[in-house]
C-alpha cells in the first residue's frame, strides 16, 4: 500500500467516505470550488489518532531508507491551499501577459508614465487626491499580479482599468495622457475579451469625458437626465465596480470639496478575425481533457536547450522550426547558415573525437513539443497533471494513482503507524496565495512522513549566519522573516585541468623570486548556496549561488618545492554563478535580500582566512539559463549596464559594513605583469606572470581562442603558382630578420613551401575531402609544413630540434600512410632533402654571426637554440661567394613581398643553384627595393585629419580625469570609478570604444600601385608595441580584459597594513557584523549530490526531468523533486535509463522527438482528422539506438550524470 494511501482523513471527507457516491457531474462540482481565506485560516485540531510508540518511529526511519516518496498533498488543509493556488495562478496567468504589453506598449506608454506612480507633491498637483480617490499604476499592478496577492482576477482587472481611468479623470479630454490612457484602455479591454473568449462584437463603458464646477453641478429636483444605452447599461449592471458613485444620477460623479464628473460610455470595438476558428486541441497526451485541479488544458514543456556554436551566431539559441545539424555526441550544433560555411573537418575536435568532419553531422528539426505527462486515477480514469497531483512518476506507479475524490470515498482506510500522530506545532509560516500577508503554517498543513521541506536539509555555520542576516533584511514585513531558510545544498571538492596553452605562455612567481610553470590541475572546493521560501505551505527554491574556495594546493609538475606559497594565487574565492527566479516575496526586499546572501557569505570567507574575492559579471543570453532552467516569461534578462549597477550596488553595502577593504579590475593586475615583461629577466621575459586561476573564467577561455585563432591564421598562408620561375640572385645578410625563430619560418615559407615537391604538404590532410576513411586510425598526430611555420611565427617551439623532429614527423606520416612507389612517398623525401639542405645553408650565416672558428657539419650544433621570439642573433654576412634563389610571384597571403622572404644562402651543392661570383664589397652596400607604400603612412604625412581617425580614439587627450572618490563615502560611484582605473573615459557611456579603423577604408584590398624606395635593413627597426613578443598570448589577452575591465571584480578581504580612521571604523564594524557567526564550526559538509556538486549537472537533470520554474506551480514541484532527491541520493530517476534495455545511459541520451501538433482551422471542406498515434516517451542508448529502424526520429543528447 502507497504512503499516501494510509495518511487520515479529516472529519469532512470521512462523511464524504461513507456516503453513497453521486453522480458524477455533482462530484466534480463539488472538487472545483475555490477555497475561501476564511477556510485557509481554520486549523483543524480535532483528532483521534492514539499517540506514537518507539517501534512506529523506527518504522517511518526504515520507509526513508527505502527511498519512499510521501506525497507533499497528503495533508486535507493543504490540499484545500493547493487546488486553490492552482487555479488562481491559471486565471491571473494571461493577465501578466497583456500586463507586460500594456506596460512597453511603444505609442501610448514610451515613457513609462503609467508605469509607476504619480508623485503629486513632486509635480504640484495639489488637487490630484480630491479628484482620484484610488490612486493606482501599472507597476502596482504588477508587483500584487506576480506576488499572487489578487484573490480573483475580477481584482486585478479592475486595477487595470483604475489606473486608466484615472488619468482621464484628472486631465481633460484634449490632454495627450488622457488620449493616451483611452488609447490603452480600448487596447486592454479587446485583449481581455479575447482571453475570455466574449462573442458579442462590441460593448460600452463608463469613462470621464468632463470635469463640471461646482455651481453647475444638476441636482435630482432639476429634472431627468440623459439615460444610459442598451448595451452600457448591460455593462455596468453585470460589472458593478465600473458604476460611477453618484447616487442617484449615474452618469455624474460629485467630488469632494465641490464639482462633478461627468461620464459616458465609451464604445470597445472587438476585433474580429476572418479566419475561421481553430479546432479544439487535443493530442495523444491529453486526449482533450481538462485538469479538474487546475482546470487548464494540455500544457507545454520547454524543449531542451540548444544554442548554435557556429562564428556568425555566437551562441544563440536555434530558433524554433527551423533545421539544424548535429553532431552524434550531441554536444555541436549548427544552424543552416553556419552549417554552409563549416569547413569539411570541424574546427575544435579532438583526436579522439567520434564526429570530427562535417559529413558526420545529422540533421534535424527543431519542432519538439513536450506536454506535461498525465496521469490517470486507478478507480474514476479521471485525468490530471502529474505536476498539479505532486506525483513522482519514478517512485511511485501510475497505475496505482487515486484522484483526490476517490482517495477520500474509499471504504476501509487502514491507518498505519507513520498517519497515527497528532498534527504537530509548527513555528514556520508561509505566503499563501491570494493574500499579501504571510500566515501560519499550521493554517495551512503540512506533508506527514518525510516532509519534503527544506528544514530537513543540514545546516551549517554558513547557511545560518546567512539566514540570520537575510531574516534581519525582511522584518519589515512581520513574519516574512519566517518564511525563508538557506541551506547549501552542495559542498564537495572539484579540480580542472589547466590548458597547455595556459602553462606554455604563463609563468608562475613564488616569493622567491623563482619562475616555474603553471600547475597541471587545480583543486578548489565548491559550495552551493540556496534560498527557499514557503508558498502555500511548499517550498520553493528563489536563488542559488554557485562560489569557489581556493586554498591554493594546486598540483605542480616540477619546480614547486614545500612551504613556497605565490603572492598572486593565496587562499581566494570565486562567485562562480548566482541565479534567481522572480517569485520572492515581498517583491520590494528582494534586491536587498540577494545583496545580504552576497556580502553575508563574502563576510564569512573573510572570517575563514580568505584574503580575495573575484567576480566576473556576465549577463546570460536571451533564454539561456545558468542555474535555474526555463525562467518566467515576464522576468527580464538584466543587461550589461543593469548587472553592473546590481554589483556595484552590492559591494557598496559590503564596504559599508567593512566585509571588502579594496575593489579593482582584474586588468590592474594585468597592468602590473605586463610592467614587469620590461624588468624581468631573459629567461623570465618570454613569458607573463600567471592571473589568478579560476574555473571557468574569461581570460582562460581567451587565451585559448587567440591561441587558436592565430595558428589558423598563419596554417592558411597563401600558396604560390604551381608553376614557379626560378631565378638566381645574390642574397644579402641583411635581409635577415634578427630572430632564429622567424629566420626558420622565412626558410620554410620562402624556401621549401614554394618547391613544386611541397604541394601536398603545405596544408593539413583534408581527410574527409579526399575520402580517406582510416586516415586518422594510421595517422594518430598529423603533421604539415603550414603548421611547422605557423608554430615559429607564433613561437610554439622551445628549440631547433623540435621544428626539426616535427618536419620529419611530418615525412614519417607520408610514407606510413602512402606505399612506396606512390607520388607522395616520393616527394616526402624530396621535401626533407630540401629542408635540410635549406637549413645547412642558414647553419652557415650562424656560424658567420656566432664568430665560430670552424664551419658546423650539421644543424645539431644548434639543436638546442631557443626558438623563442624575444631571441635576437646579430647577423654577419659569411665570407663565402655562393648563389641564393629568388622565386617569382612571391608574395604572403595579404598580396604584398615579404621584406624577410628573401632566399637564404645555399651550399653550392643544391641541385638547383649555380655558382656565381659577386664582389664582397657589395655585402656591406644597403639594399634598396620597391615595395608598396601603406596607406596609415599616407594618412600620418597628412596629419591628424578629420572624421573617424579621430573619433576612433579609445582615450581621448582632451578629456579630464574626474574628480576622486572615496572608495567608503561615495557608494557605487566610487566603485565604478576604481573599476575603470586610468580608462575614465569609459565613465562617459558617449564615449563608446569604437572598432578599429581599417587601413582600407571600407573598400576591397587591392595592391597598392603606390612604390617607394626603402631601407630593408631599417624595415626591421620596428617599434616595440608592433613587433611580436614572446609573450604575446599575454599582451593580447591583456588587451582583451581592458576592454571588459568594469566587469571583473577583484574584492580585496583582508585589512591594510596602514589603515586610516575610516578604516578602523570598518574593522570594528566588521567585528560586529560577524559576531553571529560561529568561527569554530567552519568544517565542511562533505555533502555531495550529483546534480548539485555542478551547474552544469543541475540543469541537465532538470530538462531531463522537466524541472521549470516558469510558473509557481512548476517551481513547487520542481522544489519538492529537488529536495526528495537531495535527502535520498541513491533514489531513482538522476540517471538516465534505456527505454529498451533498461541500462544506464552514458555520455549519450538519443531522446524521440514528438513533432509539434499540426494546429487546423473549422473549414466547410475540411476532411476528417485521422486520430494522433499515442506517443511513448523513448530514450535509447547508443547500442539500442544502432539497431531501431527509426533511427532520424531520435536526437543526441549528452549525459555527464553518473549513479553514485
Amino acid at each position: 500500500m502507497a504512503l499516501k494511501d494510509a495518511v487520515p482523513l479529516s472529519p469532512p471527507l470521512e462523511e464524504e467516505a461513507t456516503a453513497a457516491p453521486q453522480k458524477r457531474s455533482m462530484k466534480r462540482k463539488r472538487l472545483t470550488r475555490l477555497v475561501s481565506q476564511e477556510d485557509i485560516m481554520e486549523v483543524d485540531h480535532r483528532s483521534t489518532s492514539p499517540p506514537r510508540s518507539v517501534s512506529e518511529f523506527d518504522e517511518c526511519t526504515t520507509e526513508r531508507k527505502n527511498n519512499q516518496f510521501v506525497n507533499p498533498l497528503s495533508c486535507p488543509n493543504m490540499k484545500k491551499v493547493h487546488v486553490a493556488a492552482l487555479r488562481l495562478e491559471a486565471e491571473l496567468q494571461p493577465l501578466r501577459s497583456i500586463l507586460t504589453r500594456l506596460m512597453g506598449h511603444q505609442t501610448h506608454n514610451r515613457k513609462g508614465i503609467f508605469n509607476v506612480p504619480v508623485d503629486a507633491e513632486a509635480l504640484g498637483l495639489k488637487d490630484y487626491h480630491r479628484i482620484v480617490p484610488k490612486p493606482m499604476d501599472l507597476g502596482t499592478v504588477k508587483r500584487r499580479l506576480h506576488s499572487m496577492e489578487y484573490q480573483s482576477k475580477d481584482q486585478a482587472v479592475s486595477d487595470i482599468r483604475t489606473t486608466f481611468l484615472n488619468a482621464m479623470r484628472f486631465n481633460p479630454p484634449q490632454h495627450p495622457i488622457h488620449e493616451a490612457a483611452k488609447e490603452l484602455l480600448i487596447y486592454f479591454e479587446q485583449a481581455y475579451m479575447n482571453v475570455e473568449g466574449v462573442k458579442d462584437k462590441s460593448f460600452s463603458i463608463m469613462v470621464p469625458v468632463a470635469m463640471q464646477p461646482a455651481q453647475a453641478v444638476s441636482s435630482p429636483e432639476s429634472g431627468p437626465l440623459p439615460s444610459l444605452s442598451a448595451p452600457a447599461a448591460s455593462l455596468e449592471a453585470s460589472e458593478g465596480s465600473n458604476t460611477p458613485a453618484a447616487g442617484d444620477n449615474p452618469l455624474v460623479e460629485p467630488l469632494p470639496g465641490g464639482g462633478a464628473l461627468i461620464f459616458q460610455p465609451l464604445e470597445i470595438p472587438r476585433k474580429t478575425s476572418k479566419l475561421p476558428p481553430f479546432l479544439p486541441h487535443s493530442c495523444s497526451s491529453c486526449q482533450g481533457r481538462t485538469c479538474p485541479l487546475c482546470q487548464q488544458g494540455c500544457l507545454l514543456h520547454e524543449p531542451a536547450l540548444m544554442v548554435c556554436h557556429g562564428v556568425h551566431c555566437g551562441g544563440a539559441r536555434l530558433r524554433k522550426g527551423t533545421m539544424y545539424y548535429v553532431s552524434a555526441d550531441g554536444n555541436r550544433h549548427f544552424c543552416e547558415r553556419c552549417y554552409t560555411n563549416l569547413t569539411p573537418v570541424l574546427p575544435g575536435v579532438s583526436e579522439n573525437d567520434p564526429c570530427r568532419y562535417k559529413r558526420d553531422l545529422l540533421k534535424r528539426s527543431n519542432n519538439e513539443e513536450i506536454a506535461e505527462k498525465w496521469i490517470s486515477c486507478n478507480k474514476c480514469a479521471v485525468g490530471v497533471h502529474a505536476i498539479c497531483a505532486m506525483h513522482n512518476g519514478n517512485v511511485e506507479d501510475d497505475s496505482k494513482y487515486l484522484c483526490m475524490e476517490c482517495e477520500g470515498s474509499r471504504q476501509g482506510i487502514a491507518v498505519s503507524a507513520l498517519s497515527s500522530t497528532p498534527a504537530p506545532s509548527l513555528n514556520g509560516f508561509t505566503y499563501v496565495s491570494g493574500s499579501d500577508t504571510p500566515v501560519s503554517v499550521d493554517s495551512v498543513g503540512f506533508a506527514r512522513g518525510p516532509a519534503l521541506n527544506s528544514e530537513s536539509l543540514p545546516e551549517c555555520a554558513i547557511s545560518e549566519f546567512i539566514q540570520s542576516k537575510v531574516a534581519k533584511c525582511m522584518k519589515a514585513v512581520p513574519n516574512a522573516d519566517k518564511t525563508i531558510t538557506v541551506r547549501v545544498i552542495s559542498d564537495a571538492d572539484r579540480s580542472f585541468s589547466i590548458p597547455e596553452v595556459v602553462r606554455k605562455h604563463f609563468r608562475m612567481a613564488t616569493e622567491n623570486g623563482v619562475s616555474i610553470d603553471p600547475p597541471s590541475e587545480v583543486n578548489y572546493r565548491q559550495k552551493a548556496i540556496t534560498l527557499f521560501q514557503k508558498f502555500d505551505g511548499l517550498d520553493v527554491c528563489i536563488f542559488c549561488m554557485y562560489v569557489q574556495e581556493y586554498e591554493g594546493d594546486h598540483k605542480y609538475q616540477s619546480g614547486m618545492e614545500e612551504g613556497q606559497s605565490l603572492p598572486s594565487h593565496k587562499r581566494r574565492v570565486y562567485i562562480a554563478y548566482i541565479d534567481s527566479v522572480e517569485h520572492f516575496r515581498p517583491r520590494e526586499c528582494r534586491t536587498e535580500v540577494y545583496h545580504e546572501i552576497l556580502v553575508s557569505y563574502l563576510a564569512t570567507a573573510r572570517a575563514r582566512g580568505f584574503e580575495t574575492a573575484h567576480i566576473w559579471a556576465c549577463p546570460p543570453s536571451r533564454g539561456n539559463s545558468f542555474v535555474f532552467w526555463n525562467h518566467p516569461s515576464s522576468q527580464r534578462t538584466p543587461n550589461q549596464d543593469r548587472l553592473l549597477n546590481w554589483y556595484h550596488g552590492a559591494l557598496s553595502k559590503a564596504i559599508g559594513c567593512g566585509v571588502v577593504t579594496d575593489v579593482k579590475s582584474l586588468y590592474s593586475e594585468f597592468e602590473s605583469y605586463l610592467s614587469e615583461l620590461e624588468s624581468a629577466t631573459n629567461e623570465q621575459r618570454g613569458r607573463m606572470i600567471c592571473p589568478p586561476l579560476l574555473d571557468g573564467d574569461f581570460w582562460i577561455e581567451e587565451a585559448v581562442r587567440v591561441h587558436e585563432a592565430c595558428l589558423a591564421r598563419n596554417i592558411k598562408v597563401r600558396a604560390p603558382t604551381e608553376v614557379c620561375v626560378w631565378n638566381v640572385t645574390p642574397l644579402l645578410s641583411s635581409e635577415l630578420d634578427p630572430c632564429p625563430a622567424l629566420q626558420l619560418a622565412a626558410l620554410i615559407k620562402d624556401r621549401v613551401m614554394t618547391h613544386p615537391a611541397s604541394v601536398p604538404f603545405r596544408r593539413p590532410v583534408n581527410a574527409a575531402a579526399m575520402k580517406l576513411q582510416n586516415y586518422h586510425e594510421i595517422v594518430k598526430k598529423p603533421m604539415d609544413l603550414g603548421t611547422v611555420y605557423a608554430q615559429c611565427v607564433v613561437g610554439e617551439y622551445h628549440s631547433l630540434g623540435q621544428v626539426v623532429d616535427d618536419v620529419e614527423l611530418m615525412v614519417s606520416n607520408a610514407k606510413r600512410f602512402n606505399p612506396v612507389g606512390h607520388f607522395v612517398h616520393t616527394k616526402a623525401d624530396e621535401v626533407l632533402s630540401l629542408f635540410y639542405k635549406e637549413l645547412a645553408a642558414l647553419v652557415t650565416i650562424w656560424d658567420a654571426s656566432t664568430g665560430a672558428k670552424e664551419e658546423s657539419k650539421s644543424w645539431e650544433v644548434y639543436a638546442g637554440m631557443s626558438m623563442s621570439l624575444d631571441e635576437r642573433m646579430e647577423i654577419i654576412s659569411p665570407n663565402l661567394k655562393s648563389a641564393s634563389v629568388f622565386i617569382e610571384d612571391d608574395r604572403s597571403c595579404d598580396e604584398s613581398r615579404s621584406l624577410n622572404s628573401a632566399s637564404l644562402y645555399s651550399v653550392p651543392s643544391s641541385p638547383v643553384l649555380s655558382a656565381l661570383s659577386f664582389k664582397g664589397n657589395e655585402t656591406d652596400q644597403e639594399l634598396k627595393i620597391s615595395v608598396p607604400c601603406n596607406k596609415m603612412d599616407k594618412q600620418s604625412r597628412r596629419g591628424k585629419g578629420r572624421g573617424k581617425a579621430r573619433r576612433g580614439s579609445l582615450s581621448p587627450k582632451t578629456q579630464e580625469p574626474p574628480k576622486k572618490l572615496d572608495l567608503i563615502a561615495d557608494g557605487p560611484a566610487a566603485v565604478m570609478q576604481r573599476m575603470v582605473g586610468q580608462d575614465f573615459w569609459m565613465l562617459d557611456k558617449r564615449n563608446a570604444a569604437a572598432p578599429p579603423q581599417s587601413s582600407t577604408n571600407g573598400t576591397k584590398r587591392r595592391r597598392s600601385s603606390c612604390s617607394s624606395t626603402v631601407s630593408v635593413a631599417s624595415s626591421f627597426e620596428e617599434p616595440a608595441t608592433k613587433r611580436r613578443r614572446q609573450a604575446w598570448v599575454g599582451e593580447e589577452v591583456s588587451e582583451a580584459v581592458r576592454r571588459m575591465r568594469t566587469s571583473f571584480f577583484t574584492c580585496s578581504l583582508r585589512p591594510k597594513s596602514t589603515p586610516s580612521s575610516s578604516e578602523q571604523e570598518k574593522m570594528q564594524e566588521f567585528e560586529l557584523y560577524t559576531a553571529e557567526f560561529d568561527r569554530k564550526k567552519t568544517s565542511c559538509l562533505d555533502m555531495s549530490s550529483p546534480i548539485c556538486d555542478a551547474r552544469h549537472a543541475l540543469l541537465e537533470f532538470s530538462q531531463y526531468r522537466c524541472l521549470e520554474f516558469d510558473t509557481l506551480r512548476r517551481a513547487k514541484y520542481s522544489t519538492a523533486i529537488l529536495l526528495y532527491h537531495l535527502n535520498n541520493t541513491d533514489a531513482p530517476g538522476v540517471v538516465p535509463q534505456c527505454s529498451a534495455c533498461d541500462g544506464v545511459i552514458k555520455e549519450v541520451r538519443w531522446h524521440k522527438v514528438r513533432k509539434a501538433t499540426e494546429k487546423r482551422r473549422i473549414t466547410k471542406f475540411m476532411k476528417p482528422i485521422a486520430p494522433e498515434p499515442e506517443y511513448h516517451q523513448e530514450e535509447l542508448c547508443g547500442c539500442c539506438h544502432s539497431q531501431h529502424a527509426e533511427k532520424e526520429q531520435f536526437i543526441p543528447i549528452p549525459v555527464s550524470l553518473k549513479r553514485t
